[in-house]
């Protein structure tokens, strides 16, 4: 039997010991204002295991969700708690400023965040390192001078990176895995980001490439946060913590951080005796046996997804290797692949065969205008809105071929239907607001060059007059379809 196992049993003992004999922490005043309270609206941080986060059931887990429900239980507090899941933290941050949630999990207090929000002491402090690729030569934060740094976006480590070294080339990134990705594969050289959520993802998506090569400097202390005006529930949530006990603190901290591939794939004897004695405490403890058949399915649970992870990671590295970083969609080298096996088998069977060349019109102003990051947002934007019509329609394929350029393979589709899938292409593109500023909106529009199969051209000859089609149409004033004919020289 497995320390970590010992461990969550001991935790639902514990639990319900206390809802048994312990003492109501709270004034009457707390209670009056929990139970006039008609939901608590709590956003958790999406992607920061082993912390917080969503499995793939979206079933909220981790550190602080084993501390909100010890919390909960030991002291019958009846939290009506709505979890809230959002992409991303940028999204979960600007939520919090609106005052469409009331509370988080796991955050760290800053100044900007302390002009809306309310923070308990911390929980749980988590150093954040340097992971780079294995031949990376160096030690330290020094050793990235001049190099491309991500951080997680809105996080308050990679502000402290913008801020302490501005030597980096930084760049922001949505969440840990993406970030994780980018240095594995090389369009990044180092992350910064938290050694227990690397180590999940690292196992999670096969990357064993990577090393930590020192820390940043920065260390997270993390809080649960509550809107300014609910000054009751952040005294709440602060007796909860001070009343957890430092063992029950060590088993959550055990089980979670320090689970390994040796104690996280318990054999099936240790889970069935694990049910043996949760159906012992059922019995003794009739009024609190659904906690304690909760906790061994949510066990059971962790364990079957964690043996699935595993299987999903051959899956997941090739998918990888094939996938745009930024739009989820197929990159340039997959999309060339794949059309040349899609054009030879039309050209063999006779079939029709057609190409779009996309560009987003007038993309160098959206940077100029709005950064980078809104910049991103928009391609993504595009491409969404003409994979969505793909999909729909359920033909071809979309890749990105470069910066704001993308192709679009049309097998068995001749050049009329083509010109009529362009242009609902061009036409939902045109009417997709894009939130580009707190209260702004942007809309693109994109030119499109149009090329199909007619005799036995190559699918490079293909391509290159599609692009030349594309900037015909760019030239003829953007935001239209042009179709390629003898006349359009390079």
């Amino acid at each position: 039997m497995t320390r970590s196992l010992f461990g969550g049993l001991y935790l639902l003992l514990f639990s319900v010991a206390g809802m048994l004999y312990g003492q109501d922490i709270l004034t009457p005043e707390e209670r009056q204002w929990l139970a006039d309270q008609p939901v608590i609206r709590f956003a958790p941080a999406p992607n920061y295991p082993p912390v917080e986060f969503f499995n793939e059931n979206n079933e909220y887990q981790g550190i602080t969700a084993d501390f909100i429900q010890i919390i909960d239980q030991q002291f019958d507090l009846g939290l009506k708690l709505e979890i809230v899941q959002f992409p991303d933290w940028t999204t979960v941050v600007a939520e919090g400023r609106a005052r469409r949630v009331d509370m988080w999990g796991a955050a760290e207090k800053t100044a900007e965040r302390s002009e809306y929000m309310q923070f308990t002491r911390p929980y749980i402090r988590l150093p954040a390192v340097i992971i780079v690729r294995s031949e990376f030569v160096g030690e330290g934060i020094e050793a990235l001078e001049g190099k491309k740094v991500v951080g997680i976006q809105n996080y308050a480590s990679y502000e402290h990176l913008q801020e302490k070294y501005p030597q980096l080339d930084t760049l922001a990134v949505p969440d840990i895995e993406t970030g994780l990705r980018m240095v594995s594969y090389g369009a990044a050289d180092a992350i910064v980001a938290s050694n227990a959520a690397a180590i999940y993802y690292i196992e999670k998506n096969g990357l064993t490439n990577l090393k930590v090569v020192g820390e940043s400097g920065f260390e997270w202390s993390l809080r649960f946060a509550v809107r300014d005006d609910w000054a009751p529930l952040l005294s709440i949530m602060q007796k909860g913590l001070d009343s957890i006990t430092p063992q029950q603190k060590r088993d959550i901290y055990r089980y979670w951080i320090n689970l390994d591939a040796s104690n996280n794939r318990s054999s099936t004897k240790d889970y069935l005796f694990i049910a043996a004695l949760v159906g012992l405490v059922a019995i003794l403890l009739v009024l609190f046996s659904w906690a304690l058949r909760k906790r061994a399915r949510l066990k059971m649970q962790r364990l079957t997804q964690r043996i699935e992870e595993q299987k999903k990671i051959e899956k997941e590295l090739k998918k990888l290797a094939t996938t745009d970083a930024l739009t989820g969609t197929y990159n340039r080298r997959a999309i060339l692949e794949m059309a040349q096996i899609d054009y030879q088998k039309c050209l063999d069977e006779g079939l029709p065969f057609s190409v779009l060349m996309i560009d987003i019109d007038n993309f160098k102003q959206v940077n100029d205008q709005y950064g980078h990051e809104i910049g991103d947002r928009v391609i993504r934007a595009v491409v969404n809105v003409c994979r969505d019509i793909l999909s729909a329609k359920n033909i071809g394929h979309i890749g990105r071929f470069g910066g704001e350029e993308f192709v679009i393979l049309l097998p068995m589709i001749d050049q009329e239907e083509a010109y009529l899938v362009a242009e609902q292409l061009r036409e939902c593109v045109e009417k997709e607001s894009i939130q580009c500023a707190e209260n702004a909106l942007h809309f693109s529009t994109i030119s499109v060059g149009l090329e199909s199969l007619k005799h036995a051209e190559t699918f490079d000859e293909l391509l290159h007059n599609a692009d030349l089609a594309m900037y015909q149409a760019k030239n003829a004033g953007r935001n239209r379809v042009a179709i390629w004919h003898e006349s359009i020289s390079g």
